[in-house]
């Protein structure tokens, strides 16, 4: 079955706000080329490490982000490096890039560069702060772009410090809006026969997904506050209770779904009518807390999630990384494919994160070593001689 994106190529200049991006549309069927510098991209120092051996083929963000991709190394800031991307970009469809603003105009390569031999290229940019305003020279990355989009002031309990999301929150949700903007472009390319530049802020990502925050401000004006968990102690939809190896978390809200819970808690102490009130809950948690502690001691997650389901009340168990990894729901799904690459051995690669019903998506190669298809890049298709390659080399270029 053909993929959506087949016989789409895309150059991949990316670094961790924009690598999800590119990795969605390896998934899809693109062909990514990642572009590293000569040495090898410098996501190559992240750990984990396949083995806990560092070493730049064991990357194991690496490997996760780079899968289905193709590989060549190439020095930007050299002329022969333009030169040779050019040639590239006569053939391409798509660029993605994380530079700071006007780096790429500064070594000839930037959107308007580009699209005067290939009117049809789209240039994706993925940045802190976007190409304009007085913001868009700001470095950063993550924790910057986390911070001043403003999520970060109403994370964590009122009165503590700021908290900053686990992972790569704010690149990862601008990594989606730029795969969905640079699909859109493809489609608006269909019917225009143009390309464009698609401008792609982690900010402003960061804004977007903050809920009730950026909306009641620019609606109001009033300021956002951190929510207190005691704030909604009533609804037992916010409190993790410690069960023997870990935690769940009730959502109970209505009456009814209380009394049951209070038959399955079997305490006199909150079977008392007045407490199917949630403003009276609310004011005596401190009485109800105690006994919830106890009931969930008995049990282990999977015992209180089952019997919260003999029950009909909402129990989430608290899954640890490695539990949902090794769980049945994520094997049946098939979410992880084995991949063999030649120096982190044999390992679990997440696949495409979509199913669909009329294409298949798997995982068709692992990672690229460093420059793996520079001889089938710059010779098979640039028409490169070994002379050529062996001079670019020496020079620092590839």
């Amino acid at each position: 079955m053909t993929v959506a994106l087949e016989g789409v190529r895309v150059l991949d200049l990316a670094d961790e706000k924009g690598l999800p991006c590119t990795k969605f549309l390896a998934d899809l069927g693109a062909d990514v080329i990642k572009i590293e510098e000569p040495h090898g991209d410098r996501t190559r120092s992240r750990p984990p490490f396949a083995g806990d051996v560092p070493h730049p083929e064991r990357s194991l963000y690496f490997l996760h982000y780079n899968a289905n991709k193709r590989g060549i190394t190439l020095n930007l800031a050299t002329r022969d490096g333009q030169r040779l991307f050019k040639e590239l970009a006569r053939t391409a469809d798509v660029v993605v890039e994380t530079f700071p603003p006007g780096t790429l105009e500064g070594w000839g390569l930037d959107y308007e560069a580009l699209s005067d031999f290939n009117p049809r290229i789209i240039v994706t940019s993925i940045t802190s702060f976007g190409q304009s305003g007085p913001w868009r020279d700001y470095k950063g990355g993550e924790l910057i772009a986390f911070s001043l989009g403003g999520l970060m002031a109403v994370s964590g309990e009122p009165g503590g410090p700021p908290c900053l999301a686990p992972g790569d929150m704010a690149s990862g949700i601008a990594s989606m809006h730029a795969a969905l903007a640079t699909e859109v472009a493809l489609y608006h390319r269909q019917r225009s026969g143009r390309g464009q530049h698609i401008d792609v802020s982690l900010a402003e990502a960061a804004a977007h997904i903050g809920s009730y925050t950026v909306p009641e401000y620019s609606h109001t004006g009033r300021k956002p506050r951190r929510e207190s968990h005691l704030q909604h102690a009533a609804e037992l939809h916010h409190d993790l209770y410690r069960c023997k190896d870990g935690w769940v978390r009730f959502f109970i809200l209505d009456r009814h779904h209380w009394r049951t819970f209070v038959e399955w808690i079997d305490a006199p102490a909150v079977a008392d009518p007045a407490f199917e009130d949630p403003r009276a809950r609310a004011e005596s948690m401190h009485v109800i807390s105690p006994h919830i502690d106890r009931l969930c001691a008995r049990y282990t997650k999977l015992e209180m999630y089952l019997e919260g389901q003999r029950r009909h009340l909402a129990v989430t168990p608290v899954s640890t990384p490695a539990e949902f990894v090794q769980s049945e729901q994520t094997r049946a799904r098939g979410f992880f494919e084995d991949v063999e690459h030649p120096v982190a051995g044999r390992y679990g690669q997440i696949g495409a994160m979509h199913r669909y019903s009329a294409m298949e998506t798997k995982v068709r190669s692992a990672a690229p070593l460093v420059g793996q298809h520079n001889d089938e890049i710059f010779r098979g298709e640039l028409g490169l001689s070994l002379g050529d390659l062996a001079a670019l080399r020496a020079n620092g270029v590839i």
